[in-house]
């Protein structure tokens, strides 16, 4: 890539356009000759580098000498000398005082000025694509060159009409859009992008489908042109010799579909190797060597039979190769153009190609081999890469248009479409359809002339049957299938495929747009319509032209003061006459600004805002009260108020937020152009910079701006009458605008916009307070309180750094309340803090001491507080986002406050206190956190808040214990971490109801109560609630304390002492002593203790069960005594062994009954009785009978 020759390039270019734009300003509004001719002087001196033979030296031998840059260039010096003639002429003039002199060479001088400003623009097109064509640069990086070029080359209508400030804020949006475009330049340039082929750009005025609309179509396809590749032979020894790709060249049939396309093309004494075997014309590239993707010698090594790197005699299918040598270059094999090799002398051709890198006239050769003659002599024989166009093509087989057919109107054929005439005769269906359009009475709606037009493009192109959404969700399927199909290529690209991204979707949708708008203004004017609605305009077939009947200006004028003022009623008539207005403006080659002046000449600002808005691709309605309306699309637009058009509306730019749009709106708005509403939405833009551009007498300190209840802001300029309405402006990052610009330079940002329309305070203390509607509030620092009235109002308020401290009480009840915190610049998202207090409210701080914004109750309520908190780089917050930010801790001590709605709890370690406020709360905790307390009541039906334990705590490892409090307490095995649920055992609203390990192990509140009901072998306290658990000490020294509800305390032989304290407050308390096995009913002993409580024991040293104030009543201790063996003993037979109050008679019966049951079914613990009563008789009499 030679970087030097870009640079070279656009440097003296992009300064001497830079100096016009100031020339221009310079005499603005004064002598619009006069700023032409320092325009021209200006040209003359700061573009001299153009001129100059070296430098034009190296852009040719690095373009080509013959190639359409070199021309341009060529025609550099020629238009320079004629604009230095026009200036002398016009300066002559001036010094003879004739007035008509004057004003005749004045025309002159501009249309010259404009001239040479359009050719600078061609030049850097022209030679970008010429470098992508010969490698220099990839195609990529030449695309916003060439775009350049033609940004270029739209001003230049702009400086025939420098004298009025309009133009220059034209201009001004030129340099800039010229600027972004340099920037991208240097961005490819940076990728240095290989790709090769020369970019289509758009064409003005002439023939063909590359002019004009067509053109267009193609420069915004943004493709490549395909090169074709035939095997082409030197015959005489002078060096291969091939044509450029002009309007001139001729066409063939490069890819076999039937459509023969222009393209480049052997020149003379060059002969083309074809494989013909029956001596038949040459129709297609089939019959050549080498297609669009295959080399020519790659396929011409099929034939070498044996297999020894040559063609030649030995090989069976040499005697059925031919050259063709088009005599003509016409493109047709006609009679006597087909010579065998060996007519020709030709005895051999080396299959052994070297790889080169050159290109002729635009086609690229590739490879390079020879052939040899019978003589001995050898000469070249190349792949060469036939440059060609996929849109200008021919069908091979012609139609005879029927009489029927060629009597409706005609649509030029172009890419793989064939004519609309001859596309008819083959079709019913689509004469039909062209044959209503024709039809349709004066004054049909735009909407069903431009449904019939598009159901007509849809049938010519066969795709009625396409389902839109087929491409993606970007672009309406059949529109591109048609733009596929008129510009012959299909879309591809690396990244998206066949499916266009919303950037690349953008281009296209606007390609579409300018192939469809030509077509609608060709159908019209060939039909009854165009007479009635367009009767100042009329279509040449000979150029595939719109053209006005007259000259163009006295046409807007006759045209404007026919169809009379805009209303409702003849909105469709002044729709369709605009969009047949710009056809003819865009066949011309004018721009949309010059358009526009036109239209303003001829009639008035409004409907030069309206045909500025169809020219830019804007679609013009009325609502339904009776307001005109512009709408865009998601395509860069400038929107011009003017008087009377009183909504814009530019539309959002897609869904994709990753992916950054071509450009930004923006509204122009001049003083006295009276009511307009701006609807503006731009959410997924990562940088929205949609700008309100003001016109001269317009300044600064002649707006006032207020807010409305919805967010909506209203500014006035001070003219009576004017008002912008600026929907959403504080509703959203993407609604409204970003920028406001004036005409003395000035620009505001959006927050110093919002300042504007402030209610303020001093930098004292300040109570402020606000009504039921909109306001924006800046207390200006100090110890301020402010309260917002409310009500749905939408309120800002404004807080700076360094202002202090700033209480905020918002209580807004409406449906949906959007209330703003605004913060200065100086604030930025990394120093902002927020947190939580125990009252509710929400206290942000920005880093610098003394400052403290404070949200009254904004934890409590969604309608307290603000909705957003939004930075001065319109970074916005939500109150969601703000509640998490309170929710998240420091690896310090932390106290964490929630609401009633869900949150994330994250104390990042250290010591912490949470305070969540239900609602599906989840509380993270993570190895070496350190303690954590949550206190968490939910009183929802079925709550369900989480505990969530991250990487490297296992369930495994988790150990959970109760406390005194009815608190529960986890810990993971790392010293140090502990977590405490406050009063998780007083109910299931309390604490958790889950917990989470990141293996996908969980556990439920139930197995949490359990584990906590649960010892260890050493000494435990154990602590319980009214749930109704099981308590198993484990053994040692426990204390199991707990509230009834069913619980169960398990104790077995030899686990040591164990006392239950357990009131049971419930009408029928039901707590069970379980003993395991080993201990039998006849082992355990009763006793009272003297704290009314009784004791258990069960023959085994060191055992022992005290039930505490168990002799108080029956809602203390257990009510049942259960035994492995099945035995129970009730709350009463406790009582009476505890105090000695069973009868002998009773315990004698209760022995028998005992002793009966050895004769029944022998249990383990019968069986070793009796062994003991057969070997100690005595003993055991004595034990059991008293």
């Amino acid at each position: 890539m030679n970087i030097s020759i870009v640079d070279g390039l656009l440097g003296p270019i992009t300064d001497t356009v830079s100096s016009i734009v100031t020339t221009i300003e310079s005499v603005a509004g004064k002598d619009m000759v006069g700023a032409a001719a320092n325009a021209g002087t200006v040209l003359i001196n700061g573009a001299a580098i153009l001129t100059d033979s070296g430098y034009l030296s190296t852009l040719n031998s690095a373009v080509g000498t013959t190639s359409t840059a070199a021309m341009t260039i060529k025609r550099f010096p020629d238009q320079m000398e004629a604009l230095n003639t026009s200036l002398s002429n016009y300066n002559s003039a001036i010094a003879s005082g004739d007035h008509g002199a004057i004003s005749a060479t004045g025309l002159n001088l501009t249309g010259s000025v404009a001239t040479v400003i359009s050719t600078i623009g061609s030049i850097v097109a022209s030679v970008a694509d010429a470098m992508a064509t010969t490698g220099l640069i990839g195609a990529t990086a030449a695309a916003p060159i060439t775009s350049l070029g033609l940004a270029i080359s739209a001003t230049a209508g702009l400086f025939a009409l420098a004298a009025t400030n309009a133009v220059v804020d034209a201009v001004k949006a030129a340099a800039d859009n010229i600027s972004n475009l340099l920037n991208d330049i240097e961005a490819q340039l940076g990728t240095g992008s290989s790709d090769s082929g020369q970019t289509g750009a758009p064409g003005a005025g002439g023939t063909g489908p590359e002019s004009g609309a067509g053109g267009a179509a193609m420069g915004k396809y943004q493709e490549t042109y395909p090169l074709i590749s035939p095997l082409v032979l030197d015959l005489t020894g002078s060096g291969i010799n091939l044509t450029p790709l002009n309007t001139s060249s001729p066409y063939f049939d490069l890819t076999n579909n039937g459509f023969a396309r222009q393209t480049g093309w052997v020149g003379a004494g060059m002969g083309l190797l074809c494989f013909d075997p029956n001596d038949q014309n040459i129709t297609n590239i089939t019959q050549l060597f080498g297609n669009e993707t295959t080399d020519g010698f790659d396929i011409l090594r099929r034939l070498d039979a044996n297999h020894d790197n040559v063609i030649d005699a030995s090989d069976p299918e040499f005697a059925s190769l031919r050259v063709w040598v088009d005599a003509n270059g016409n493109g047709a094999s006609d009679s006597g153009e087909l010579y065998t090799l060996s007519q020709l002398g030709i005895v051999s051709i080396n299959l052994n190609a070297t790889a080169v890198t050159e290109t002729i006239a635009g086609n690229k050769i590739s490879s390079i081999s020879s052939y040899t003659l019978a003589d001995g002599t050898t000469r070249e024989i190349v792949d060469a890469w036939f440059a060609n166009s996929t849109m200008n093509t021919k069908p091979l087989t012609p139609v005879d248009v029927t009489a029927a057919a060629a009597a409706l109107p005609q649509l030029a054929g172009a890419g793989t479409l064939r004519d609309l005439r001859s596309a008819m005769t083959l079709d019913q269906d689509l004469q039909n359809l062209v044959q209503i359009f024709v039809k349709q009475p004066p004054g049909t709606s735009p909407s069903s002339l431009e449904s019939a037009a598009q159901a007509i493009l849809f049938q010519w192109a066969r795709v009625t049957q396409v389902a839109p959404t087929s491409r993606g969700g970007s672009i309406d399927a059949r529109q591109l299938s048609f733009v596929e199909q008129y510009l012959g290529r299909p879309f591809n690209t690396t990244g998206d495929g066949a499916n266009p991204g919303i950037r690349a979707a953008a281009y296209l949708q606007q390609s579409w747009n300018d192939l469809y708008d030509a077509a609608l203004a060709r159908l019209v004017l060939q039909s009854p319509l165009g007479a009635s609605m367009a009767p100042e305009f009329r279509y040449d077939a000979a150029t595939d032209t719109v053209q006005a009947t007259a000259t163009f200006a006295p046409a807007l004028a006759a045209a404007f003061q026919r169809l009379g003022t805009i209303n409702a009623t003849n909105l469709a008539s002044w729709d369709l006459l605009l969009r047949v207005a710009d056809a003819a403006r865009f066949d011309m080659g004018m721009s949309n600004s010059v358009f526009e002046k036109y239209v303003a000449a001829a009639t008035n600002d409004t409907v030069a805002s309206i045909a500025n808005a169809i020219a830019s691709g804007l679609q013009i309605s009325i609502d339904g009260s009776g307001r005109i309306q512009e709408t865009g699309s998601t395509i860069y637009h400038d929107f011009y108020a003017g008087p009377g058009v009183s909504v814009l509306i530019g539309e959002r730019a897609g869904n994709d937020p990753s992916i950054q749009l071509p450009g930004h709106d923006v509204f122009h708005y001049s003083a006295g152009d009276g009511v307009v509403e701006i609807r503006e939405s731009d959410p997924n833009s990562s940088a929205p910079a949609n700008t309100l551009s003001f016109g001269s007498g317009i300044d600064p300190s002649s707006i006032k701006a207020r807010v409305l209840s919805n967010g909506d802001m209203v500014l006035t300029d001070g003219v009576t009458g004017d008002q912008i309405t600026l929907v959403g402006e504080l509703r959203d990052s993407g609604g409204g605008v970003q920028f406001v610009q004036f005409a003395d330079g000035t620009t505001w940002t959006r927050y110093q916009l919002i300042q504007v329309a402030a209610l303020c305070g001093t930098s004292g203390n300040d109570k402020l307070y606000g009504t039921a509607s909109a306001e924006v509030f800046d207390g200006k620092g100090g110890n301020d309180y402010v309260q917002g009235g409310g009500g749905g109002g939408g309120d800002t308020f404004i807080f700076n750094a360094g202002y202090g401290k700033l209480e905020i009480y918002e209580s807004d009840k409406s449906n949906s309340p959007y209330n703003v915190l605004q913060l200065g610049p100086g604030i930025n998202k990394s120093s902002v803090t927020v947190r939580g207090t125990s009252s509710g409210n929400l206290v942000l701080t920005d880093g610098i001491a003394g400052d403290q914004i404070t949200l009254d109750s904004a934890m409590l309520f969604d309608s307290m507080g603000v909705q957003a908190v939004r930075f001065s780089d319109n970074t916005i917050w939500t109150r969601q986002q703000l509640i998490q930010m309170a929710t998240t801790g420091t690896a310090g001590n932390d106290t964490l406050y929630g609401t009633g709605n869900a949150e994330v709890f994250d104390g990042k370690g250290g010591n912490d206190y949470v305070v969540g406020g239900g609602g599906g709360d989840t509380f993270i905790f993570n190895a070496g956190y350190g303690k954590l307390e949550i206190s968490e009541y939910d009183s929802a039906s079925a709550p369900h808040n989480v505990l969530q334990l991250g990487t490297g705590i296992s369930a495994s490892s988790v150990a959970v214990r109760s406390t005194s409090n009815s608190g529960i307490v986890l810990t993971d095995g790392i010293a140090g971490d502990q977590i405490t649920l406050d009063s998780f055992m007083s109910g299931r609203s309390w604490g958790v109801q889950e917990v989470q390990f990141a293996d996908g192990t969980t556990w439920n509140r139930q197995q949490l109560l359990q584990m906590a009901a649960t010892g260890t072998a050493g000494d435990d306290k154990i602590y319980g609630a009214s749930n109704g658990l099981v308590f198993d000490g484990k053994g040692g020294n426990d204390y199991i304390q707990s509230q009834g509800g069913g619980d169960t305390f398990i104790f077995n032989a030899g686990y040591g002492k164990l006392e239950i304290s357990e009131l049971d407050s419930s009408k029928t308390p039901h707590n069970v002593l379980q003993l395991g096995a080993g201990i039998s009913a006849s082992s355990v002993t009763v006793k009272a203790t003297s704290n009314s409580g009784i004791v258990l024991t069960d023959g085994i040293a060191g055992d022992q069960i005290t039930l505490d104030s168990f002799m108080n009543g029956s809602a203390w201790g257990v009510q049942e005594v259960q035994f492995a063996d099945g035995t129970t003993w009730n709350r009463q037979q406790l009582l009476q062994m505890a105090t000695g109050t069973v009868s002998l008679a009773d315990r004698q019966v209760n022995n028998l009954i005992a002793g009966m049951a050895f004769y029944g079914a022998q249990s383990a613990a019968n069986s070793q009785t009796l062994a003991a009563i057969q070997q100690q008789p005595q003993a055991m009499l004595a034990a059991n009978l008293y």
